[in-house]
């Protein structure tokens, strides 16, 4: 698959927090919304309304992005374990698309890191906890370089919205290595 490569101005953040701690940058990214799921339970189990027109963030926020959605899609991750657990799906960015993600099973850390230059939270990286036991979903807007990491040992699955449809034949998506030392993110668990 060919991805796209980094941007000049996607380089120069990267460049000018280099070397940064991850805790100077840590923060709420500007445009990032997360909406808590309300879950309707009674004996036979529950059920999410996950996204629909109208929905606001946990902030008052509109939720749904203007236009209509191009595409729903399914990944599976299968946990390992491990400390840090071996499985890290990170980091990949979008030039037009905004992501909505939702971990439907298992639970999972998930990172985001502003690379859009002049934003006002350029740089910064901030990390949820998204999954069974934090059900809720985040808008990820392009230029946000996002991943994540499985963080028990169960298989993680995860169910995305998308503004724009899939084309192979030149697909908006670019890739940063999980370990880039440009981000500097420490991917272990601490335990107390």
């Amino acid at each position: 698959m060919p991805w796209k490569p980094l941007p000049a101005s996607m380089v120069r953040v990267l460049e000018r927090h280099r070397g940064v701690p991850v805790v100077e940058r840590s923060g709420v990214i500007h445009d990032v919304m997360v909406k808590t799921y309300l879950k309707h339970t009674d004996q036979r189990g529950f059920f999410i309304e996950q996204l629909k027109r109208g929905d606001l963030d946990d902030r008052g926020r509109p939720f749904s992005p203007p236009g209509e959605f191009a595409q729903m899609s399914r990944s599976l991750a299968y946990a390992r374990g491990g400390n840090p657990p071996e499985l890290i799906k990170a980091f990949h960015w979008h030039e037009k698309q905004w992501d909505y993600w939702d971990i439907v099973a298992g639970n999972a850390r998930v990172v985001l890191v502003d690379l859009r230059e002049g934003s006002p939270t350029e740089g910064v990286v901030q990390t949820l906890m998204l999954g069974e036991n934090a059900p809720r979903m985040v808008a990820i807007p392009p230029l946000v370089a996002h991943g994540y990491q499985a963080v028990d040992l169960r298989d993680v699955v995860l169910t995305y919205y998308v503004t724009e449809p899939y084309d192979p034949a030149n697909p908006d998506e670019g890739r940063i290595a999980w370990d880039d030392e440009r981000i500097g993110f420490d991917w272990s668990i601490q335990n107390i």
